[in-house]
């Protein structure tokens, strides 16, 4: 995951929003209510001192209660404009579906390690033919074949098997994508604006909107769908439109990434400790390869 996007996500989380429509008409409707509350006071000490006549309040003192005409006007416009007030923003709802995202990610990659165990013995039949063949030692071909008469059964490979790989590998392969995508568009302003404007344009809340969202791969974008309304927005993530994401990766860098990371160093295809047991103190992550 990029480091600039985890950031991003964070920051989203964290930073306060400025003065909104809902924040107006807290303070608006809290400023008469108080004057309310100030009224009832005053009038129910009138009531108990004009019942014994045990006293008259300061001269004025009910001014304090008195409702002013701007109070009142800027109580009225805080309840017209509550109805552009957006309680769940763009931005928050792809910061939410990425985090979503991230989660179904790391149950892909367990159902995929859990996959790996399977068929993890072919690693090791593959390494034993491999040193059988390159140094033409007849007597480790000979081990080599009694090793897979003795544990044919084990070592074979169900189809069942592969196919519980297939389909995590799949499935991790969408989620990662789907995570960067989303949190990556969260954090760009120009973007979430953009959506923020096609969900009010289709009169579709965020909180109501998850269905209607997905990283298309086969165009490299992020697309808020909404065909009941027969819109639809879209965010590329391939530098190629006015917002400037560009998310996609060579080949190279993919594997350069994954082959140095702790889960392929430390996995059986790199980490001869799996199999052995030996020298498993030193199978650590030593960092990016020279």
């Amino acid at each position: 995951m990029n480091k600039k996007i985890l950031a991003t996500a964070c920051l989203l989380a964290s930073v306060s929003a400025p003065a909104n429509e809902l924040d107006n008409l807290v303070n608006t409707s809290g400023q008469i209510a108080d004057k309310l509350d100030l009224g009832i006071q005053y009038v129910g000490a009138a009531t108990t001192m004009t019942a014994d006549s045990s006293g008259i309040a300061p001269l004025g003192m009910h001014f304090d209660a008195y409702i002013s005409s701007e109070e009142v006007s800027a109580y009225n416009a805080a309840l017209q404009n509550l109805g552009s007030y957006v309680a769940y923003t763009a931005a928050e709802f792809l910061n939410d579906q990425g985090q979503a995202e991230l989660g179904l990610m790391n149950d892909a990659i367990d159902d995929f390690a859990e996959a790996t165990v399977a068929l993890i013995s072919v690693v090791e039949v593959a390494d034993l033919a491999a040193e059988a063949q390159q140094t033409n030692d007849i007597q480790k071909q000979e081990d080599l074949q009694d090793y897979v008469s003795t544990n044919e059964q084990l070592l074979t490979v169900s189809q069942d098997d592969v196919q519980a790989y297939n389909d995590s590998l799949e499935d991790v392969a969408s989620h990662a994508s789907n995570a960067v995508a989303y949190l990556a568009v969260a954090g760009n302003e120009g973007a979430t604006d953009f959506l923020q404007q096609g969900a009010d344009n289709a009169g579709v809340r965020f909180t109501d909107a998850a269905d209607n969202l997905s990283y298309v791969a086969s165009s490299r974008a992020v697309l808020l769908d909404f065909q009941a309304q027969n819109q639809g927005y879209a965010v590329w993530v391939d530098g190629t439109d006015a917002f400037g994401i560009d998310l996609m990766l060579t080949r190279a860098e993919v594997l350069f990434e994954g082959g140095n990371s702790d889960f392929y160093l430390n996995g059986p295809t790199q980490n001869k400790c799996f199999f052995s047991g030996e020298g498993c103190e030193a199978a650590v992550n030593p960092g990016p390869q020279q």
